[in-house]
């Protein structure tokens, strides 16, 4: 779960996870193997000392408080992040939450932000909240657009991440953050008003693939790639510009996200 664009996850590096059919918390834990460290501890001298492994550990939870639980437990247990699981949630979309969450908090690292990363498999109620919108509780969920590419012979490229062209799939993958950690997030950013990232996701994810794909049938073509920089289409652009992103995928047409 380490290296590359947090965004471009390989489907072969999705982790293979058995979990129980209930609701709960997927913690996420990066530790550094020592002699006298108090998990996964080494004997003196073993060529896998200093060495990082991830501990991926589930606990039940209710699901009304489930996303409230893990935005304290990623804290006060000083966890890599945790993902919120809902039972019903395909294994697909538990297993890319989880790999997401370890790669959202390595690129948070590097860029020296706050990195503690809560994510949810299945969008989580709030108590009413929209994206992007504190709930009360002053939690705020956030979709983030990752592109999963497939391709059989497994070739990566640096890094770890995607090379070339091949079969992608764009899907979203939920934050939760606390109304303070978005307010950082946003770094004095405005953003969509109110509703309106979530009622144009579904158009969001046809623009992202279309942008990938370099098509220029895209509406507004040049003002789309100029405002992308180049790069891939990120809910992070959208909140730089929301007039332009959230009309073209308007214009696009919605489907289910």
């Amino acid at each position: 779960m380490a290296g590359g664009d947090p965004h471009a996850v390989a489907a072969a590096d999705l982790p293979r996870l058995r979990l129980p059919y209930v609701d709960g918390l997927i913690t996420i834990d990066r530790v550094r193997r020592t002699p006298g460290s108090p998990v996964c501890p080494v004997p003196a001298g073993d060529p896998s000392a200093g060495h990082q492994v991830t501990r991926v550990e589930f606990v039940a939870a209710d699901p009304g408080q489930a996303a409230r639980t893990a935005v304290a437990l990623v804290e006060t247990a000083d966890l890599t992040a945790v993902a919120v699981h809902a039972r019903f949630a395909p294994v697909v979309s538990t297993a890319l939450a989880v790999c997401f969450a370890g790669r959202l908090h390595d690129a948070r690292t590097a860029r020296g932000l706050a990195s503690r990363v809560v994510v949810a498999d299945h969008r989580p109620e709030l108590a009413g909240a929209a994206a992007g919108a504190a709930a009360s509780g002053s939690l705020v969920r956030l979709p983030h657009i990752v592109a999963v590419h497939h391709w059989p012979d497994g070739e990566r490229g640096p890094q770890g991440g995607p090379k070339g062209s091949a079969g992608v799939t764009d899907r979203v993958v939920w934050e939760i953050m606390s109304a303070a950690q978005h307010r950082a997030w946003l770094g004095g950013l405005l953003g969509p008003a109110g509703d309106a990232l979530e009622h144009h996701l579904g158009g969001l994810l046809v623009l992202a693939g279309l942008v990938r794909a370099r098509w220029a049938q895209v509406p507004r073509h040049d003002e789309v790639l100029q405002a992308l920089r180049g790069g891939p289409l990120t809910i992070g652009a959208v909140y730089r510009h929301p007039g332009l992103l959230l009309a073209v995928a308007a214009a696009l047409g919605d489907r289910e996200a």
